[in-house]
């Protein structure tokens, strides 16, 4: 609230009630202080003199505390200044403003330790004002503060610098004044003050500046103030700038940068020996703050170099040297020196230093070229850094100046390419950019300047990446460090930053200056042979493709071979580097595509077949890479691409005849083994780009000498390495196989050692026995891939050299994991080649193999459990490399087959990743149970026996619950049933053999044989040796399994076995023989669904699932079915849901097609199977269908039997067990599905009916019921546990049991209802026993399927009924009842009727809510019932009943309800001031309601007491009633005109309140009285009042509009109803007092608005005392801020009307 509030008793009203407002500038509420401030500042024109009075007294009145206080003086001094500023001329009486700007002085300098308070700077803004309207008086009055020694300039100087740096046109012709009084002050200013004086001197300089600028014609400063101002430069030369306070020094020198502009030429010229070294001085003292040093130190350059009076520069060159010296160091951005400063201050201060060198080179421009290139080779890097900034600045901009010392800077720049530091390279770019852009850089020079720029280019990314990691370590420093180095990265230029630019560079130079082409071409050339260039190698074909491209366009053409200068590489070492760097097609600036694009370029410099030949080829590889995002986002195949490489390669010399250029091209491949130390992918490629070029070399030496150069350089100990050098030496070996082998056998013994050796290297030389498995590793793949790539007809011969028994005692010794795949993969190929011998007709065995494959799976098996990538691919190639092996003669042994699978068979379990590797494996494995399951056995006997024990030790993965497990094992059985069909059936070998093999001969062998389809037939095994029944159950499940491809492999695997069945002969008198078209007919059925199926898109699995247990139903033998059913078990509870699921639903289908082949023992024991799979699953949907197998079962075998076991069973659980606390109990799920099933649950149903009519009765205790009591969950569970258990098994759905619930429904539904009454009012004690009728009512709903029904109590049930509104929950209930069975509705009223004479207070209620639920959907004669029973029920002493009975009346159809408007209307008016709040609220709705379809001689004789009504209501603090009393009060216009006199004085009344509450606290209640106003407008024909109501203002809820609206409203009354006035104004003072301060401050601002509209003299003088009187003791003493903000509001609208 304010803490003043003026007295008005000897001051006029006007003046009263700005005092008013100006007190509320020190309310404790924003809002009023912003309204107070706003008010002020509308009238400030109109009462200037007013306002300005005011403040005064406020001040004179006001005493300055700490606190609150200071805000209001400060406040006021801005109103006051805002005052000056806008009031008329007219009104700007020079005394007055003498005295305000007195007070203000005095406001500035009383308080002379504190001179940066608030309210002092608003005193000087004051003070300022005035200035700008009134200079000479407030130059006075400040003059006067001025003389002697004043201990209060400081506040007074700091007052001029504001005014001058605002008024500087006003300022600068009394300056003359100003300095004659301060000048002599200067002398005693106190140390903490001179900063003020120094601060001022510089503004008014400025200021000066700025008029002479503005008015440059006018005559310069007279000689007196020049003096003034040379005292004053001399002042702070002499003493002020040498002072200890850094702030003072820093302001000082500003002001001496203002201050050396001004004074004369001669005067400068002599301060220049003084004022130069300070000025230098401090850059060594403020270090840390140098921007404004910098500035004036460029101002005071300008000045001195170009001096006013057009004579020479005032300081000679040698006398900036100390300047320069100084300005250097910090030039560039890039200086490490400033890393304390953050980025925005480096860059200013940077340019700054530019800007004063290019002053001093405008002036000295040949003598600034040579200081500059003096510093160039300084060894202090900040000094060098400096140099070449200044250069980089100033070379464009004075190039035609110093073109004559072009070279000089040329030489001078080349000593500093070879530095280090980054800033310098990167300035140094910058600098190279600028000398090419003015055509500086000439052949012969210039290429140092490319080579630079590639150098930088060649930064290789572990560059960039290890200095940005060093970067960011870097950055834990002081927190003005990281701010600088994160914002603009300025300190440091990173690798990344300085490549990317010198690719920028080069592009730049190369595409857009042709100038360049004469150094860039073919010097570019040269540097791609270069090693330390190769990360440069993409840009530098850019550049040559865009100088090929423009020379081609120009018609030039490519020079020959022999024309390329002396120092530039041959073509054929150019394309030996380029074909190696094909390799990266990602490298950075898609290197391989650049590369093509060059060599396309290039092809004239290459024989002319190879030139042609690169015309088809080289488009088709680009066209491969030419997107490299699609390559990334795809699998690339990094094998295929060099394999590409390769064949360009193999074609090139292909076409190429020329041996000479052959054996060229291949030294120049030699010679570049230097090039890629260390980089083994290249070096890889190279040994087979070697290897290719070799083979078409007959020069055997050559090869020779050549073969010794790759092994040379070859690094064995890496994989990729010595992968490539393997493939090398295979590629020679094709042609050269005996110079290979004697070399490789050379390199053996160079390596073999003595066992002592062996034994040393292992203890005491870990890095030796690495790398000795690394040669190892090496030798056997050279041997590997020799063997592989030699010619099958020599293979044989030089099989004892290629296994080299040598070699193989080392072959376990080696331990890294890359070593033992290496060994590995060369065992493989060793088979591999032997295979390719005897697939080209030159078989021979393989004696070591046994030992091989030994060697083989001890390499495969781990050191330990642990999984890791290298182990899953050496797994890999040593299953690949086993089954090689056990594909190659001689015989493999039952031992060694044994023990191969039982070291491969855990691979099954692997983890799905990674992903490639383990498909991989499994792959291989798979590929390996088929060889063995082939080389295996002497006949089909033996087979089988090896494949039942295979399909065994397969099931625990085929049923595992790892779905990767069923998948591998699933395609596992299938391949290894395809194998064994294959042996059963004729036809040719399955591994594809030819010419004599270990594996059944086919049909045309045995023919050729005689006689041996009776010995084969003989040897088949019989049907029994399958256990098709075991067989069926293990694999039938898999047929639903959830992995797409698992069920079509698993119905492939029931095809195979059942086709192997029928190949296979029937036991010793098995009668099944008669029955084969019949079983032919089914498998055939089967294999069609197979073949026809669409597995993977099918959404039909389901429905092929069942086709193929019905085929299976078919080809099982009666015995094989019973095996099958008595295992079902397993099946129901397979691991994976679906198959579970599926697999009850086939035993079902099962049952029903053979069900009557069951024998009585057979059912038994299938039925304890069923019942056993019902507890044991889990899942809901499986349980249903294997109780659906125990209905099949009972309705297609023998009922009784079936009946007979589930109620042996119920009993026993009974009597046994508490069935209670049993979480799965398979009997009652059991009658659950019985009850269920139309032809088994009469007796079930009808045995329900009997106990719940045996149920008693007790109403009357029930209704007897206190809330207090406890009520256990035992209320429910009256009924024996069979009941209970009969409950739960009748609500089931079903058309059986929903038959029986609708004879029943109202009864039901009633009986339900009042149960959630009752356990409503115990719920707060024990709520279970709601919560268990909630259960039943659930199960109930769901019997009938009526899910809208259960949805209402689905979610919080219990909270529902629980809760207050639980009768909400209860109309829910009957509304849905109703939709869904509107016949039922009168049953239910029946039902409830006499309910409402019940003492319990619940049950009432619950027909209350039901019967007014039902009034709007019954019929005529129901209807007269139902309004009767609710009218008379409208005195029940429970408010819920009433208000139910109110809820009923009021929603009777309108189109009835005229008919019972009378009788409603009556009951609400009895109960429309109820005590109840809830009854009352419900009342006003529902009279809204009824007054929209009664009649006019039905409300006529009430309309005057309803109004009365609802004013009364319209004051109550419950928004609903008070929004609905509104709303009806509108709604009663339609009646006003039958008694129109008394019923618009009524309007009138209201109107006021209205309007107010149109600002209601509660939304809703102003949302309503918008509605509820148009409504009174309309009944009074205001027209004009009704256009504002569709206004903006009108429609928004902020209170700024609602305020305008307010205003425009007033405006039309005082115009339309002016006789009215009075009323309206003495209504509104009413509500000065009402209980919202909202609805007072609305009251306040509406009067107002009437006021300030009216004319009428009389009545203003009637109300304008009290309201204003009114509202000056709301804005000082309410507590409501808001009601204060509206009363300062509502007085600045009063003010222009009070006289």
């Amino acid at each position: 609230m304010a803490a003043v509030s003026p007295s008005t008793s000897t001051a006029s009203p006007r003046e009263g009630v700005i005092g008013v407002l100006v007190g509320a500038l020190a309310d404790e509420s924003v809002d009023v202080r912003e309204a107070a401030t706003s008010a002020l500042q509308e009238n400030a024109r109109w009462n200037a003199k007013t306002i300005l009075e005011c403040c005064m007294k406020s001040l004179r009145t006001v005493r300055r505390r700490v606190g609150q206080q200071f805000s209001h003086h400060a406040r006021v001094f801005h109103v006051m200044a805002f005052t000056v500023r806008v009031m008329d001329e007219h009104d700007l009486d020079i005394g007055a403003m003498r005295k305000i700007a007195k007070l203000a002085v005095m406001e500035i300098i009383s308080n002379k330790d504190d001179a940066a308070s608030v309210w002092q700077r608003a005193a000087s803004a004051l003070l300022v004002s005035i200035g700008s309207r009134l200079p000479d008086l407030m130059m006075e009055e400040i003059f006067l503060q001025l003389t002697g020694s004043s201990v209060s300039a400081p506040s007074i100087v700091q007052t001029l610098a504001d005014f001058a740096a605002s008024e500087a046109l006003q300022f600068t012709p009394r300056v003359k004044g100003v300095l004659s009084r301060i000048l002599p002050m200067l002398g005693c200013v106190k140390d903490n003050q001179r900063a003020i004086f120094a601060n001022a001197f510089k503004n008014w300089c400025r200021a000066i500046s700025q008029y002479y600028d503005e008015y440059p014609a006018t005559l310069s400063l007279d000689s007196d103030t020049l003096a003034f101002l040379h005292s004053a430069f001399e002042l702070f030369l002499g003493t002020w700038v040498t002072v200890r306070d850094k702030k003072v020094r820093l302001t000082t020198m500003e002001a001496l940068g203002e201050l050396i502009s001004l004074i004369s030429d001669s005067q400068r010229k002599a301060a220049l020996p003084r004022f130069l070294p300070v000025i230098l001085n401090m850059y060594k003292r403020d270090k840390e703050n140098i921007l404004p040093v910098t500035r004036s130190l460029g101002i005071l350059l300008n000045a001195v170099l170009r001096p006013h009076s057009g004579i020479s520069p005032l300081l000679d060159f040698q006398g900036l040297h100390v300047v320069i010296a100084t300005l250097l160091p910090l030039a560039s951005a890039y200086n490490k020196t400033k890393v304390d400063f953050d980025s925005s201050m480096i860059l200013r201060i940077s340019n700054e230093v530019l800007s004063c060198f290019y002053t001093i080179g405008t002036v000295y421009s040949d003598e600034t070229f040579a200081y500059l290139m003096s510093r160039l080779g300084n060894k202090d890097d900040s000094v060098r850094l400096g140099a070449v900034s200044v250069f980089q600045h100033l070379l464009p901009r004075l190039h035609v100046t110093w073109v004559g010392h072009r070279s000089q800077l040329l030489e001078a720049v080349r000593p500093g390419l070879t530095e280090q530091d980054p800033n310098l390279r990167k300035a140094l770019v910058e600098l190279t950019l600028s000398m090419a852009s003015c055509g500086w850089l000439e052949k012969g020079s210039g290429e140092f300047f490319i080579e630079y720029l590639i150098k930088q280019c060649a930064l290789s990314d572990d560059t960039v990446k290890f200095t940005g990691q060093t970067a960011v370590s870097s950055e834990m420093t002081p927190k003005s460090i990281r701010m600088f180095k994160t914002e603009l990265k300025i300190s440091s230029a990173s690798p990344s930053e300085l490549r990317a630019m010198c690719d920028k560079a080069m592009l730049l130079l190369a595409g857009t200056m042709p100038e360049m082409e004469l150094i860039m071409w073919p010097y570019l050339l040269k540097l791609i042979v270069v090693a330390d260039y190769t990360g440069a190698v993409g840009t530098i074909c850019k550049c040559l493709s865009e100088i090929l491209r423009r020379k081609e366009a120009c018609f030039s053409g490519l020079e020959v071979q022999s024309s390329l200068p002396n120092g530039i590489p041959k073509p054929e070492e150019i394309l030996a580097r380029m074909l190696i760097l094909l390799q990266n097609p990602f490298g950075r600036g898609q290197l391989a595509f650049q590369i093509l694009t060059v060599l396309n370029y290039l092809g004239t410099l290459f024989p002319k077949p190879i030139t042609l030949l690169w015309e088809d080829e080289i488009p088709k590889l680009k066209s491969y890479i030419a997107d490299l995002d699609d390559l990334k986002s795809e699998c690339w195949q990094q094998a295929t691409w060099d394999d590409m490489i390769i064949h360009l390669l193999a074609e090139s010399l292909d076409v190429n005849q020329n041996t000479e250029w052959i054996l060229s091209l291949g030294n120049a491949l030699s010679d570049q083994y230097t090039l890629y130390i260390g980089d083994h992918t290249h070096s890889s490629l190279l040994h087979r780009c070697l290897g290719v070029l070799l083979q078409r070399v007959d020069n055997r030496f050559y090869v020779r000498e050549k073969l010794e150069i790759m092994f040379k350089f070859a690094d064995v100990t890496n994989v990729i390495n010595r992968l490539g050098l393997a493939m090398g030496f295979g590629l020679v070996a094709a042609t050269h196989l005996d110079t290979v082998l004697e070399k490789l056998k050379r390199i053996l013994e160079s390596q073999n050692r003595n066992t002592f050796q062996k034994f040393f290297a292992i203890f005491v030389n870990q890095q030796s026995k690495t790398f000795a498995d690394d040669v190892y590793a090496a030798l056997a793949l050279m041997y590997g891939y020799t063997a592989s790539y030699a010619s099958s007809s020599v293979i044989e011969a030089r099989i004892d050299a290629l296994v080299g028994t040598n070699m193989l005692s080392g072959l376990l010794d080696v331990r890294t994991a890359t070593a033992k795949q290496a060994v590995i993969t060369a065992i493989d190929l060793l088979g591999q080649s032997v295979i390719k011998a005897s697939t080209h007709g030159q078989p021979f065995p393989l004696k070591k193999r046994d030992e091989l494959l030994g060697f083989v799976l001890t390499l495969m098996a781990g050191e330990d459990n642990s999984i890791d990538l290298d182990q899953l691919q050496t797994q890999v190639l040593a299953l690949n490399a086993c089954t090689t092996l056990v594909s190659v003669e001689p015989k493999l042994t039952s031992t060694t087959r044994d023990t191969i699978i039982q070291a491969t068979l855990q691979f099954l379990a692997l983890p799905v990743e990674p992903k490639s590797v383990v498909d991989s494996l499994i792959s291989k494995l798979t590929k390996l149970l088929r060889s063995i399951l082939l080389t295996s056995g002497e006949d089909g006997r033996s087979k089988a026996v090896q494949l039942q024990f295979l399909l065994r030790s397969l099931d625990q993965y085929v049923s595992s619950s790892v779905a990767s497990q069923r998948s591998r094992a699933c395609s596992a059985v299938l391949n290894l049933l395809s194998e064994f069909r294959g042996l059963c059936t004729t036809g040719s070998c399955a591994l594809g053999c030819v010419g004599p093999c270990m594996h059944l001969r086919s049909s045309t062998t045995r023919a050729q044989k005689g006689g041996m389809e009776s010995t084969l037939s003989f040897l088949l095994p019989s049907r029994e040796s399958l256990n098709l029944g075991e067989r069926v159950m293990a694999y039938l499940p898999r047929c639903a399994d959830p992995v797409p491809s698992v069920p079509k492999c698993s119905a492939q695997i029931l095809d195979l076995l059942f086709s192997i069945a029928m190949l296979l002969p029937n036991p010793v008198g098995s009668t099944d023989n008669e029955n084969k078209p019949p079983l032919y007919a089914a498998l055939s059925k089967l294999e069609e669904l197979i073949a026809v199926s669409r597995w993977e898109r099918s959404t039909d699995n389901n429905g092929i699932f069942i086709r193929i247990v019905e085929c299976v139903g078919n080809l099982l033998t009666t015995e094989e079915l019973a095996i099958a059913l008595r295992g079902c078990t397993g099946a129901i509870c397979d691991k994976t849901l679906s198959s579970a699921k599926a697999m009850a639903g086939a035993v079902s289908q099962l049952i029903q097609y053979r069900g009557k082949d069951l024998e009585d023992m057979d059912i038994e024991r299938i039925t304890h199977s069923l019942l056993a799979a019902v507890s044991l699953v889990g899942d809901s949907g499986t349980k249903t269908e294997a109780l659906e197998a125990v209905c099949s079962l009972a309705a297609h075998t023998e009922r009784k039997v079936v009946f007979d076991e589930l109620l042996a069973a119920a009993e026993k659980d009974i009597t046994t067990k508490d069935v209670t606390r049993l979480k799965v109990w398979p009997v009652l799920d059991a009658f659950c599905a019985l009850a269920q099933n139309e032809g088994l649950s009469l007796y079930f149903l009808d045995h329900i009916v009997a106990i719940l009519n045996r149920m008693p009765e007790n109403k009357d205790s029930m209704e007897r019921i206190d809330a207090n009591d406890h009520i256990s969950h035992h209320l429910l569970h009256q009924l024996p546990q069979a009941a209970l258990v009969a409950i739960s098994a009748f609500f089931r759905r079903g058309s059986i049991s929903r038959q029986a619930i609708q004879q029943r429904y109202a009864a039901v539904l009633c009986a339900f209802l009042l149960q959630f009454g009752t356990y409503h009012t115990v719920a707060v004690v024990d709520v279970q026993p709601l919560r268990n009728t909630i259960k039943a009512f659930q199960e109930f709903s769901d019997c009938l399927g009526d899910q809208a029904l259960k949805k209402i109590l689905a979610q919080d049930g219990d909270q529902i009924l629980a809760s207050e509104q639980w009768t909400v929950g209860i109309c829910q209930i009957a509304s849905c009842a109703a939709r869904s069975r509107p016949a039922e509705v009168e049953r239910i009223c029946m039902n409830l009727w006499m309910v409402l004479k019940r003492p319990n207070d619940s049950h009432r209620a619950v027909a209350a809510a039901v019967l007014s639920e039902y009034v709007h959907q019954c019929n005529d004669m129901l209807l007269k019932k139902l309004v009767d029973a609710l009218s008379d029920q409208i005195g029940d002493e429970s408010s819920v009943v009433r208000r139910l009975c109110v809820k009923g009346l009021i929603e009777i159809p309108k189109e009835q309800l005229p008919n019972y408007a009378p009788q409603v209307l009556t009951v609400l008016i009895a109960l429309i001031e109820d005590s109840a709040e809830e009854v009352a609220a419900t009342v006003v709705r529902g009279l809204i309601v009824v007054l929209e379809y009664a009649n006019e001689d039905t409300v006529a004789p009430v309309l005057l007491n309803l109004c009365r009504h609802l004013r009364t209501l319209q004051l109550q603090r419950n928004v609903d009633i008070r929004a609905a009393s509104f709303g009806a009060l509108g709604a009663l216009t339609r009646f006003g005109f039958v008694q129109h006199e008394s019923f618009i004085e009524q309007v009138h009344a209201a109107l006021p309140r209205v309007l107010f509450h149109l600002q209601d606290e509660a939304l809703l209640v102003r949302e309503t009285c918008k509605d509820t106003l148009k409504h009174l407008l309309t009944y009074l024909n205001e027209e004009e009042a009704m256009f504002l109501t569709n206004s903006r203002a009108f429609n928004s809820n902020d209170r700024s509009n609602y305020e305008i609206f307010l205003k425009e409203f007033a405006r039309v009354l005082v115009r339309c109803q002016m006789r009215r006035m009075d009323n309206y104004i003495t209504i509104a003072i009413q509500n000065y007092d009402s209980s919202w301060p909202e609805i007072q401050a609305n009251a306040a601002f509406f009067t107002a608005c009437l006021l300030a509209e009216l004319v009428d003299q009389k009545l203003l003088a009637v109300h304008l005392p009290q309201v204003v009187g009114s509202l000056v003791r709301m804005a000082a003493n309410s507590t409501g801020a808001i009601v204060r903000a509206s009363s300062v509001h509502s007085l600045s609208i009063l003010l222009n009307t009070i006289h």
